[in-house]
């Protein structure tokens, strides 16, 4: 019996070894007819991924994308897994250094199989992305009993989206006519005719010119009268914290939403002049591997502008920031980067609350050939 299950093992290691030869011979041999015949075998994930390194190595980068999708992290035949593995890292390379511009395709429900007109011949399964030529294509959906399309139009070294949704739609009925009796409520009550009673109300006219003596009794104060006011002596520093909401753009990718906290201080250096600092959390929006989050400090001068009781005050500084991602569009994002910012704080009259508007202009390069900026509205206590 050991011989028997020895003699099989052998028989399906030799079939591996086989078969893995003849995929690193299609990888030496780039041609049309190496083509075809992986064409005939994309269900086999070995072939595939081999598919997919033949397509680079004729410089179709659009198709290499598409079947090397996942297979850097596949098991694979050890005498084609290094090759493959080289070649995947060197078309996301090409992909993100060329003018091919990324399509992400995305169905309503997931799991239907697309293709677009940009490729003609392939098909795959949503969710998925493609990189294609800048034009207008049709992006074809297939579902049991219908075909769905949508035309798509992408720029050079743009991202696009397409969603199709194949679920129908919820369906809204019209109101149905009704009734209603109010019989039963007004039973109870007695019916009424008739002028309504005489209420006798207080005269217009202030006690003092009917010769009475007012009381102070519930006496309420003029809210708008002007009293004299003794001011305490003016903090040399003011403490506070911003909460802030806005928009974030880089270039590398389109503008987004994105939400701030700060911690603020100033310290007077003359009547109307202050040294600001900052320090401030952001989160600048994107998913998944392109989601940006920042931490930074700030530090510049600042100058009130009018009188004391309006305290609007401009603000320049300098900020340097800590970037936490890995990549921004697919290419690397710089981890420090220094931006100047500018900035209206109006101090409300009376509260502890700061309004304030926020400009940031970055002075350092985010990703490649991209510069990030915000404007942010914030609004924030302030210890004074």
């Amino acid at each position: 019996m050991k011989t028997v299950w020895l003699v099989a093992g052998m028989l399906a290691w030799t079939a591996t070894a086989a078969r893995a030869g003849v995929l690193a011979d299609a990888l030496a041999k780039p041609d049309a007819a190496t083509v075809a015949k992986l064409r005939s075998q994309r269900d086999d994930l070995a072939a595939r991924c081999t598919l997919g390194a033949v397509y680079a190595k004729r410089g179709d980068l659009s198709r290499a994308h598409l079947y090397l999708e996942g297979c850097a992290d596949a098991e694979l035949p050890e005498d084609i897994a290094g090759d493959i593995a080289k070649v995947t890292r060197d078309v996301k390379k090409r992909l993100r250094d060329g003018d091919l511009s990324p399509i992400e395709i995305v169905t309503k429900p997931d799991g239907l199989v697309v293709e677009i007109s940009a490729l003609p011949g392939e098909t795959f399964t949503t969710p998925a992305t493609v990189w294609v030529q800048a034009g207008t294509y049709e992006v074809k959906a297939v579902t049991t009993t219908q075909i769905f399309t949508s035309p798509v139009t992408t720029g050079v070294r743009s991202r696009a989206m397409v969603v199709i949704e194949t679920e129908p739609k919820q369906k809204i009925t019209a109101p149905k006519a009704g009734t209603a009796d109010f019989s039963d409520e007004t039973a109870a009550e007695p019916q009424q005719s008739g002028p309504p009673p005489a209420v006798k109300r207080p005269s217009l006219v202030p006690d003092k010119y009917n010769k009475k003596t007012a009381s102070t009794a519930g006496f309420l104060e003029d809210p708008l009268a002007t009293r004299a006011t003794v001011d305490g002596p003016l903090r040399g520093y003011w403490l506070g914290v911003r909460l802030g909401a806005g928009m974030f753009d880089d270039g590398a990718a389109d503008s987004r939403v994105g939400a701030a906290v700060a911690a603020t201080a100033r310290f007077a250096i003359g009547e109307r002049t202050f040294v600001a600092a900052r320090l401030d959390y952001s989160r600048r929006g994107g998913d998944g591997p392109d989601a940006l989050d920042t931490a930074g400090a700030s530090g510049g001068l600042g100058v009130t502008l009018g009188d004391s009781s309006i305290a609007l005050a401009a603000i320049a500084q300098l900020r340097a920031d800590l970037r936490f991602a890995e990549s921004r569009a697919m290419q690397p994002v710089s981890r420090a980067g220094a931006s100047a910012a500018i900035g209206l704080e109006l101090a409300l009259p009376s509260t502890p609350i700061t309004a304030g508007l926020r400009f940031e202009q970055g002075l350092t390069e985010l990703v490649p050939g991209s510069r990030d900026r915000a404007l942010l509205l914030e609004l924030g206590v302030d210890w004074r």
